[in-house]
């Protein structure tokens, strides 16, 4: 399978054993309920406590207020669907249980430990066409705009470059 996303190769996180990692836009799980206007972020992945919520672009609008707006909700409605769509399934909800995120996260012990022990974090994965500032930038837009997500769910949002992301091991 390839894990290429907004033109970034995201094979690292399912190739080193440092990370557990699920490809949930890809997953049977996403597929069934997508139509249903659910949106979902790219990769779900674990690693020493932190469980990350990923997803990459190639673009991202910066004058126009409407086109900023729709892109901020838009991420803000893919965050909030895996969310739910995650803890729907730690629930053992019936229309999800069948699919098993522990499958491709590793050993069912992971999944199993108190969710309040993992650490949230969304990363916006920006492709090599953005610079820190630029990031620096729509990471305060985005910070405000999912402002509810962070209070409800202590979740930190960062907003990274691709070579950031190639630091911290999510891409080749």
């Amino acid at each position: 399978m390839k894990y290429i996303e907004s033109g970034m190769d995201f094979k690292p996180l399912f190739t080193s054993a440092t990370f557990q990692s699920f490809y949930i836009e890809k997953s049977e799980l996403y597929r069934k309920i997508k139509s249903e206007a659910v949106s979902s972020v790219e990769f779900i992945a674990i690693k020493n406590g932190d469980f990350y919520f990923i997803e990459a672009k190639s673009s991202f609008p910066y004058s126009n207020i409407e086109d900023i707006e729709k892109e901020e909700q838009m991420l803000y409605d893919k965050l909030q669907h895996t969310l739910d769509l995650f803890i729907a399934h730690y629930l053992g909800l019936k229309k999800h249980s069948a699919h098993t995120f522990s499958e491709c996260l590793g050993t069912k012990e992971v999944l199993e430990k108190n969710l309040s022990e993992y650490k949230l974090c969304f990363f916006l994965v920006m492709n090599g066409k953005f610079q820190e500032e630029w990031c620096a930038n729509v990471s305060v837009i985005l910070n405000e705009k999912l402002k509810p997500l962070r209070k409800i769910w202590d979740i930190e949002i960062k907003v990274i470059t691709e070579e950031q992301a190639r630091i911290l091991g999510f891409i080749q």
